[in-house]
């Protein structure tokens, strides 16, 4: 798709004319007319961009100009799951290896950002400097240290950014939480953010580094991370099992159901302190992260949990068992009854815990991308959905949870028992993964029982000593994440 920009579009005309009695007559420079094709660049290959490239390609007014990823191998399969599942044609639209060139481009008045979680923040700032409108995937940052400085590039260059939680798009969502706020439930007690996935081990630590393709710019793939080695068999994708570039489950499908949880509340500040017990069981693998990861904490008076379970219920029987028949979504307890699911659609059953009375169908959230693109159309971040301030504080609810374990030391399950013996919910997670654990062979599991995180919930800053490294980790070079605020 080598379109030729239209050589006069509505903001060179602006320019041109040099009348500001012309602009005021137009609404405003900002706000782009219905009819100007807004064009994108798709910063990223993987998986997630098979999805975003279909979604904006699809848009009336939207034009997919450039895609980028530093590995040629990506594109090229790209192009071939893009015609399998969209039946559309990328074959000819523009592609480079370093997303600089996107940004130099004029006439790309948007980036879709879906590369590597350690790319996220500084991608979307240099975006933002480059003029561009930014639709950023979760989670939005890396860490913690960088969600002021999104925010603060947010607020220097007045663009607009939304983030791909979209679940706040669905109807089935949007409609639950209506009905739960009216109180048809009660009073809420607690809610429940669940993520069982059915995942495998990674595979077994290399005896050598792996050796970077050769159609891969591994210095650009690598960008703010630090040079490591890479022991594990792949890659991509695998890297977010590793803290140098990922964040975990609880960072990549996790974020969704922390946002859902923070939306449902109001979006308030961040909570005051934070626990975590979990571990990376049974596999013995290149990965780092933990593959059951639990947290929770307290937000507008009411108790949280964050269940994140990757490891099949034995290493012959996969599907995890569902959280109140949640797999991967929220249950929202109240005095009486339930709201249970996430994208897709809810429902809500009554005190008995069984009886349906109430559904709520969805749509996963097909209109998100619309929603990003009616708002950059309006040059304003006012009618977002899921405008950045609500994302950065769901991902940064994930990384006090990753720094909680990783600041943590072990724990048998007796012990950690122990520590948490007035809690129900707790218990019944440890109830039910000791059962998991014992059919993989691992009869005293070695818990990591997390530091317990202090919070300042106005700035998110830690008020823990010694955690520096993990709040802001160290740049490489030229990829320095800026300082903003």
């Amino acid at each position: 798709m080598n379109k030729t920009p239209n050589p006069l579009t509505r903001r060179k005309f602006l320019s041109l004319a040099g009348s500001s009695a012309l602009a005021v007559s137009l609404s405003g420079a900002n706000v782009i007319g219905a009819n100007e094709k807004l064009r994108v660049g798709i910063i990223g290959g993987g998986i997630r961009s098979l999805t975003l490239t279909g979604q904006f390609w699809n848009l009336p007014g939207v034009e997919v100009a450039a895609i980028c990823d530093p590995d040629k191998a990506q594109f090229a399969s790209l192009i071939e799951r893009v015609k399998k599942r969209w039946d559309i044609d990328i074959s000819k639209v523009d592609y480079y290896q370093d997303y600089r060139k996107v940004y130099a481009r004029k006439d790309i008045d948007i980036a879709v950002i879906c590369a590597p979680n350690h790319w996220h923040t500084l991608m979307a700032i240099q975006a933002m400097e480059a003029g561009k409108d930014v639709y950023l995937e979760k989670p939005v940052t890396h860490n913690i240290w960088e969600g002021a400085q999104l925010l603060a590039a947010e607020k220097k260059y007045g663009k607009v950014v939304a983030a791909g939680t979209q679940n706040r798009s669905d109807p089935g969502i949007i409609n639950g939480f209506q009905y739960v706020r009216e109180g048809n439930l009660g009073k809420i007690l607690s809610i429940h953010a669940c993520c069982f996935k059915n995942r495998s081990s990674i595979g077994d630590p290399l005896a050598k580094p792996l050796v970077p393709p050769k159609t891969m710019d591994y210095n650009l793939w690598l960008g703010p991370a630090q040079d490591l080695p890479i022991m594990r068999p792949s890659i991509h994708y695998d890297w977010h099992w590793i803290w140098n570039t990922g964040d975990g489950d609880i960072g990549n499908q996790a974020p969704h159901e922390i946002d859902m949880l923070c939306w449902l509340l109001g979006d308030p500040k961040l909570p005051n302190r934070i626990s975590s017990f979990g571990g990376r069981f049974g596999w013995n693998d290149a990965g780092e992260t933990p593959n059951m990861h639990t947290a929770w904490y307290v937000q507008n008076g009411v108790p949280c949990y964050i269940e994140v379970n990757d490891l099949w219920l034995a290493p012959d029987r996969n599907s995890p068992s569902m959280r109140d028949k949640v797999r991967i979504g929220n249950v929202i307890r109240c005095e009486g009854g339930e709201l249970r699911g996430g994208r897709g659609g809810m429902y809500a059953v009554g005190e008995d815990g069984k009886t349906t009375i109430q559904k709520f169908p969805g749509d996963s959230g097909k209109n998100h991308a619309q929603n990003f693109i009616d708002a950059v159309r309006a040059g304003s971040s006012k009618g977002l959905r899921a405008p950045l301030k609500h994302s950065v504080k769901s991902a940064a609810i994930a990384h006090y949870a990753n720094v909680s374990h990783r600041a943590g030391g072990d724990a048998m399950e007796k012990r950690l028992r122990n520590q948490v013996k007035d809690d129900k919910i707790l218990n019944t997670i440890l109830d039910e993964q000791s059962a998991q654990l014992k059919s993989w062979g691992i009869d005293k599991p070695k818990y990591t029982r997390g530091q317990v995180l202090r919070i300042d919930p106005k700035t998110g800053n830690l008020r823990n000593e010694g955690l520096e490294s993990l709040v802001r980790p160290a740049y490489r070079g030229k990829f320095k994440v800026p300082e903003l605020a």
